[in-house]
């Protein structure tokens, strides 16, 4: 027997949610079927990329455009009052990061991302 529209939307709906809870086992509801295989399985690793941008007296540099490019990820992000940026949830890989601000020279590095959170410390903007 065919199920209804309205049904299978509700089903999708369910199977969602139960996919973003990460439910331990697959549950049958209003005759769905939820498999939930590989839900409990680890994640790729996500870490954080950070630091803080200063001009070359070493004062907090805010404004400055932060972006990071590679492996299939490319985030943007500006730095706040106190010259600091974050990227959140970066997974392993190698990128590029660059550092803009208008009558400032760009700054360019590679980095390497592989264990744990990265700190980048203090990148001076010329």
């Amino acid at each position: 027997m065919k199920m209804p529209a309205r049904e299978r939307r509700m089903c999708r709906v369910v199977m969602l949610l139960v996919m973003m809870l990460s439910a331990s086992s697959g549950a049958g509801v209003s005759g769905c079927e939820v498999s939930m295989a590989g839900a409990n399985d680890s994640p790729a690793a996500r870490h954080d990329v950070f630091g803080t941008t200063v001009d070359t007296d070493g004062n907090a540099l805010p404004g400055v455009l932060v972006g990071l490019s590679g492996d299939g990820v490319n985030q943007k992000t500006v730095s706040s009052a106190d010259g600091s940026f974050r990227f959140s949830s970066v997974p392993p890989g190698t990128f590029v990061i660059v550092f803009k601000m208008k009558g400032k020279k760009k700054v360019k590095r590679e980095i390497t991302l592989s264990d744990g959170d990265l700190d980048l410390g203090t990148i001076t903007i010329e």
